[in-house]
């Protein structure tokens, strides 16, 4: 029994440090930007002013929206409003524009601005793509959402929060 209780532990405590455990072995490196899209729609009406609350919003409406698929799909975020079937492209091409969005309504956009960006994901430092036969994972979409005015950069991987509730990335 003491086995079974020490096994509960050590499972409840990698849950719960899934998003350090994450970054200490996992980076992403841009390599290439994709423009951001306008929504033609709200997707989130609350008032929210924290910056870390608007992207948190934005990733639980992106995540209750869509549904990973491998198929080719559309990026057009507001299609996937239509089609709720996205692959990495389109969850970060979603959140890109949601955010971005956001902070229009909330007058942030002259400090914030959200970034669809093109990248590699490391695995201790070892880029992981080649390991893949697949046109599907030569790369892979996420979103920086960065501030004009001092720099400060997040960057967010949505299709990773939709599995993992992993709500940040490290950039390499």
């Amino acid at each position: 029994m003491k086995k079974f209780y020490t096994f509960l532990v050590v499972i409840l405590l990698i849950i719960l440090s899934r998003s350090f455990l994450f970054n200490f072995f996992f980076s992403y490196k841009i390599i290439d930007e994709r423009k951001v899209l306008k929504l033609e729609q709200k997707v989130s009406n609350k008032n929210l002013k924290s910056v870390e609350d608007i992207i948190h919003d934005e990733l639980n409406v992106t995540s209750s929206l869509l549904s990973f698929t491998f198929n080719k799909c559309d990026s057009d975020p507001n299609k996937l409003l239509e089609s709720k079937k996205a692959n990495c492209i389109g969850y970060s091409a979603f959140l890109a524009a949601s955010i971005d969005n956001k902070f229009y309504s909330e007058s942030l956009n002259n400090e914030w601005r959200a970034e669809h960006k093109v990248g590699e994901i490391y695995f201790l430092g070892y880029n992981i793509h080649p390991l893949f036969k697949t046109k599907f994972f030569k790369d892979h979409d996420f979103v920086v959402i960065e501030n004009r005015k001092t720099n400060e950069i997040i960057a967010v991987d949505p299709a990773l929060y939709d599995y993992f509730k992993i709500s940040k990335i490290k950039l390499k």
